[in-house]
């Protein structure tokens, strides 16, 4: 049986400073099969360069901005999903932990909500991004699920978005 994990994607409001901020998200909801070999190829490449954006979030210069991990939660029995993916920003380590303020409202997660603070594990990371200098670093898992929107049925702002990879 497949399952299927729900992605939820970050879209700004695109400004004309192509600033991706908390402020500026809106859901999109796209859905994708657990064991599709490109999401998984994301998946494991995200682990293999996390430390790149660590590097980044610890060392942010001038023009790096908007840090965010993807991270996957198991959603509530019943939902139809078994795993929900968010978005977490604010990352920082405190006392061994890492904590993020979840990006994303949870659709099938109800003892979750925006705002959030949560502790998630760097092993279960799915993805991450950042914004340098306007253009999108990481983020791979938004640029193929885009790219998979055939070019008739992307809206303006999604087209803006893929213009930032």
């Amino acid at each position: 049986m497949l399952f299927v994990l729900l992605i939820l994607l970050l879209f700004p409001s695109c400004s004309d400073s192509n600033e991706l901020t908390p402020e500026q998200i809106k859901e999109t909801t796209m859905f994708t099969d657990k064991y599709d070999p490109d999401i998984i190829l994301i998946e494991d490449n995200a682990q293999n360069s996390l430390s790149t954006f660590f590097r980044n979030l610890n060392r942010a210069n001038y023009g790096d901005r908007n840090f965010f991990v993807k991270y996957p939660f198991l959603a509530d029995t019943g939902s139809g999903i078994r795993v929900e993916q968010l978005w977490l920003t604010g990352i920082h380590y405190e006392n061994g932990n890492y904590y993020g303020t979840l990006a994303n409202s949870p659709m099938n997660i109800s003892n979750l909500k925006k705002d959030d603070k949560v502790i998630f594990s760097t092993d279960s990371v799915t993805d991450w991004m950042y914004v340098h200098n306007g253009k999108i670093i990481g983020g791979q898992s938004i640029k193929y699920l885009l790219e998979n929107i055939p070019e008739e049925q992307r809206n303006n702002q999604q087209r803006k978005i893929l213009q930032m990879f």
